[in-house]
């Protein structure tokens, strides 16, 4: 989902933050992207920790939740949204599924409202971005290469798209193993 898909005035990253929108791009782009492209889209998720929204709302629902929200505030336009978030820069909504999402200034031109998914709230989870790219770098081989994923895929997409260094392993119940896991897992 490109943002111009999303209702102005969000801004969201639905690639950084929503796992239902990464398992649907590593099924859609497996095949159709050059291979300079994804790595293109895999800098974007960055190089620290993030947190990832595992809930049932789409993108989608979740910007038009926030833009009803915001209404029912009565907070109109930029500047209104502006004097809403002072004094801490940021404000706490709660949507539907109970999910907590942080509003903060967005400041591409027409889309002031940046959405993040609350920090260890229901239906997220944080998770380092190099797990995070590690696992849909290897949905997306294992779809455009027709391999199973495992070590030696992980590995491969790891030093070859990412730049990163090889893993001895993982398993189930590490943070990459983990991350692994649900991006693979069909939902």
């Amino acid at each position: 989902m490109h943002i111009d898909l999303l209702p102005k005035p969000i801004l969201f990253h639905p690639l950084k933050h929503h796992l239902g929108y990464i398992r649907e791009f590593a099924q859609a782009t497996a095949q159709l992207l050059p291979e300079q492209e994804l790595m293109r889209a895999f800098r974007r998720i960055g190089g620290s920790q993030l947190d990832l929204y595992i809930g049932p709302l789409s993108p989608v629902q979740i910007s038009e939740e926030v833009i009803l929200y915001l209404q029912q505030q009565k907070v109109q336009g930029p500047e209104d949204f502006r004097s809403f978030l002072a004094p801490a820069g940021y404000r706490i909504c709660t949507l539907s599924d109970r999910s907590a999402w942080a509003l903060r200034w967005g400041v591409q031109q027409g889309r002031h409202v940046h959405l993040h998914p609350g920090r260890y709230a229901l239906h997220t989870l944080r998770v380092k971005a190099n797990h995070l790219k590690t696992a849909l770098a290897v949905s997306i081989a294992s779809i455009k290469y027709k391999r199973s994923a495992n070590l030696q895929l992980l590995n491969q997409v790891r030093g070859q798209w990412l730049g990163l260094s090889p893993v001895p392993g993982y398993t189930s119940d590490d943070g990459l193993g983990k991350v692994l896991e649900l991006v693979l897992r069909q939902a």
